[in-house]
């Protein structure tokens, strides 16, 4: 287990390792940007999918890393899919508020 740090701005992820004991907050080497820590699981889109990009934006800025999302129905609990349209990323953000992270 890793994880990702991410260039909103450049539209660029970096594969971090697991040492945990280097965590640290880092601006993008390419245009100095803060980076966003993010779940190892996260898969950029395309640098030049605009649209996929201003949801993963839209998700980090309001807490979602792509950390795992649970739904519970029925005392059943179940993992959630990250939205890939802003219409369907809204309504996440809404729904599992809880679950950001700070």
């Amino acid at each position: 287990m890793g994880y990702k740090k991410v260039c909103l701005n450049c539209k660029k992820a970096f594969s971090q390792g697991t040492n945990f004991d280097l965590i640290y907050d880092s601006n993008c080497p390419d245009c100095g940007d803060k980076m966003f820590q993010v779940n190892q699981k996260f898969k950029p889109p395309k640098k030049a999918d605009d649209k996929q990009w201003l949801v993963v934006k839209f998700l980090i800025e309001n807490g979602f890393r792509y950390q795992s999302i649970y739904n519970t129905i029925n005392d059943e609990v179940s993992k959630v899919p990250y939205p890939v349209k802003m219409s369907e990323a809204k309504d996440f953000v809404i729904i599992y508020g809880s679950q950001k992270l700070s």
